[in-house]
């Protein structure tokens, strides 16, 4: 056997097997702890935030216009999972001033250890086709499927991150962008914030230009008066239209995958046929609102865990007389404290969702 057929057969038959266990262990471990990471996360941001300040009140630091998340895959093979964690103004990576911290993701990287050294014991039946270098290469092309872990977590904790003492404390630029990805690499926004908000009817403008083709993705929607707003198969992922008046608006066939609508005001809206996978409607207000035939499509091939390990998160949102008649692959919805008086739901979700016994009583369920 040469080495690309050994290489080949190797990844087949043992490296591709084991990434799936473990990510399937990760993802167990993901939901089982969220809790925990979730207030882990959030005192280490009020750590880089208090840092921060105390920078900028020695005269040190400009006002700040990016936080950035940062994995290392260099520092991967020593076992060291470390974020890099660095606030620069708005000049970026012109910014010369270092400040810096750590974010500890091992919760994450930690299974890669144990892939390593499994993987350094099965390689050895190839007797010499395969080699140590090999073996930590495909570690390291690895690393992304753990870090969709991180990313996953940080879009659910940093809504309730950025309202902490700590992050309003510091001075901002005009426009903040709180972003992760690979060290001085591709990264994408988690959050974004405009100390002057967007004006409604530029954002209207925006949105109805935009397409399927030519998406309108990433933004701050936060705070705006969109009444009986009309949408129609646009790609919208990731907006977030938290605190927005969205009464009656229609969302049709559209990918929201991702976006946040925190104690946004949608009532009598529609999401009819829309990709909701990781949206967020957590305290937001949903009477009436038609979600029939929404997906909530999650992936798991090939070492993807994303869309979907974020679910889509009702809590504490106004559900009363909703309407989620053949909606798809909402396994993963939550529902803690939301309430659900007449809102009309398949029965197959009746083993699904983790729903109280009142929200059970007040659902009318369908067939």
């Amino acid at each position: 056997m040469d080495k690309q057929a050994a290489l080949h057969h190797f990844k087949e038959h043992h490296f591709t097997p084991l990434l799936e266990s473990e990510l399937d262990k990760l993802e167990a471990k993901f939901h089982r702890c969220q809790a925990g990471l979730i207030s882990d996360f959030k005192q280490s941001f009020r750590d880089l935030c208090a840092y921060i300040l105390s920078m900028q009140q020695q005269g040190l630091k400009e006002p700040i216009g990016y936080i950035h998340y940062s994995f290392l895959r260099t520092q991967m093979l020593e076992q060291s999972y470390l974020y890099m964690v660095e606030a620069y103004s708005a000049e970026w990576y012109e910014d010369d001033s270092d400040c810096k911290l750590t974010y500890d993701a091992s919760w994450a990287y930690a299974p890669m250890s144990a892939m390593l050294e499994n993987l350094e014991q099965q390689r050895k039946i190839y007797m010499g086709a395969i080699n140590s270098a090999d073996v930590e290469r495909l570690i390291l092309e690895s690393a992304p499927f753990f870090h969709s872990f991180v990313d996953s977590l940080v879009r659910l904790a940093i809504a309730e991150s950025v309202q902490s003492p700590e992050y309003q404390a510091i001075h901002k630029a005009e426009r903040l962008l709180i972003r992760t990805g690979e060290y001085r690499d591709i990264s994408e926004n988690l959050y974004v914030w405009d100390q002057e908000p967007l004006r409604a009817d530029e954002v209207f403008e925006q949105l109805m230009q935009s397409s399927e083709e030519e998406p309108y993705v990433y933004e701050n929607l936060k705070s705006l008066s969109l009444p009986h707003l009309h949408q129609f198969q646009k790609d919208l992922r990731y907006n977030d239209f938290s605190y927005s008046d969205l009464r009656g608006s229609q969302f049709h066939t559209c990918i929201l995958l991702g976006t946040r609508w925190q104690q946004a005001n949608v009532e009598g809206g529609s999401f009819q046929g829309c990709l909701l996978s990781d949206t967020d409607f957590r305290y937001c207000h949903l009477k009436g609102v038609n979600f029939s035939e929404a997906s909530g499509r999650v992936d798991r091939e090939n070492g993807l865990r994303t869309p979907g390990l974020c679910g889509i998160r009702f809590e504490h949102a106004n559900l009363d007389e909703a309407d989620f008649t053949n909606v798809h692959s909402f396994e993963h919805a939550y529902f803690e404290g939301a309430s659900m008086q007449g809102t009309r739901v398949p029965r197959i979700y009746q083993q699904h969702w983790k729903l109280s016994d009142s929200q059970r009583e007040s659902i009318v369920w369908t067939e």
